[in-house]
């Protein structure tokens, strides 16, 4: 999802998120990566606590959140709403999660925070939740492109297609 979506269509935006809420109503979290111009940031939703965490890893520039939030916030409305929930959600547009140096490694920092997002599965309470503040370390970052470039070569692309191959083991370089 990208700012330029929302701003061009909003309507579409609201409606179609609405149907992926629905869609996986049954999930704790639903992320999805969401560009504000030219950066790229992760939005987990936390029905459970009602909570929508970004994890931004260039907090220090300022980016306006205002649509995203009233997107997620009309297409919460059409969410099941199970046990003690609210349908209101908190944003916590500042996340303290791992931050990038400059540069245009945005996209395997949003990789990475889905990884960790991923421990919110185990945990009962929202303040029992924190990640790392530092910049990934490169051994860290090529094990997130090998499985990234793993997750393509056996997910996307077409195992009869012309670019697929068999042998994982290779280095795609």
């Amino acid at each position: 999802m990208s700012l330029s979506n929302i701003t061009s269509d909003k309507s579409y935006v609201v409606d179609y998120l609405g149907r992926a809420l629905n869609h996986y109503a049954k999930k704790e979290i639903i992320m999805f990566p969401h560009n504000p111009g030219g950066h790229g940031i992760l939005v987990v939703i936390i029905p459970k606590w009602s909570k929508v965490l970004c994890f931004d890893s260039l907090r220090s520039k300022a980016h306006d959140h205002t649509l995203l939030k009233e997107v997620i916030d009309e297409a919460f409305h059409s969410y099941p709403v199970r046990g003690k929930r609210s349908k209101s959600l908190t944003h916590v547009s500042k996340f303290p999660c791992h931050q990038q140096s400059a540069g245009n490694t945005c996209g395997f920092y949003t990789a990475y925070h889905m990884l960790e997002a991923m421990e919110i599965l185990g945990l009962d309470n929202s303040l029992d939740f924190e990640v790392m503040k530092n910049p990934i370390d490169q051994d860290v970052m090529v094990k997130i492109r090998e499985r990234i470039a793993s997750f393509i070569m056996s997910q996307v692309i077409n195992p009869k297609g012309e670019f697929h191959c068999d042998n994982l083991g290779l280095n795609y370089i």
